[in-house]
């Protein structure tokens, strides 16, 4: 009897305890769970909030780009005959252009030696002048002359 009594004591207390427990892992796992789940969430909005600003840095980038390009053309169509290679040397240098052949009639001498002077390299002048490299050494030799 003593035994059975020791028995039954021991698996009420088993039951006590196992009750304890599990309210107690049910209350904190829930919180736990839930706070991993809000810093995943506010280290993912942190990288939207990046990603936007960047790509709302470069579209105003873009469109500072257009409204120079918009004006420039507005003052090409106030005044057509404007000298555009002299204008946009440092703009085609940047990208990497060579600018639109010079609108006055000067030889090509002439238009060798300003591109030259707005640093472009031979081939790129050699394009635009539908030379050859070599011609545009020669005529950079002659201009120096």
């Amino acid at each position: 009897m003593n035994i059975v009594l020791v028995i039954v004591l021991n698996i009420i207390l088993l039951f006590i305890v196992f009750v304890i427990l599990a309210s107690r892992i049910k209350k904190q796992s829930a919180p736990r769970v839930l706070d991993e789940y809000t810093k995943e969430v506010e280290a993912l909005i942190v990288e939207l909030n990046n990603a936007v600003d960047q790509a709302v840095g470069i579209s105003e980038e873009r469109i500072k780009e257009l409204k120079r390009l918009i004006r420039k053309a507005e003052r090409l169509i106030k005044n057509p005959k404007l000298d555009l290679p002299e204008a946009d040397a440092d703009d085609a240098n940047r990208k990497g252009e060579v600018p639109s052949e010079p609108t006055d009639n000067t030889n090509l001498m002439e238009k060798t030696k300003k591109l030259l002077a707005m640093g472009y390299t031979k081939i790129d002048i050699a394009k635009q002048l539908n030379i050859t490299a070599p011609e545009v050494e020669f005529l950079q030799s002659l201009s120096k002359k």
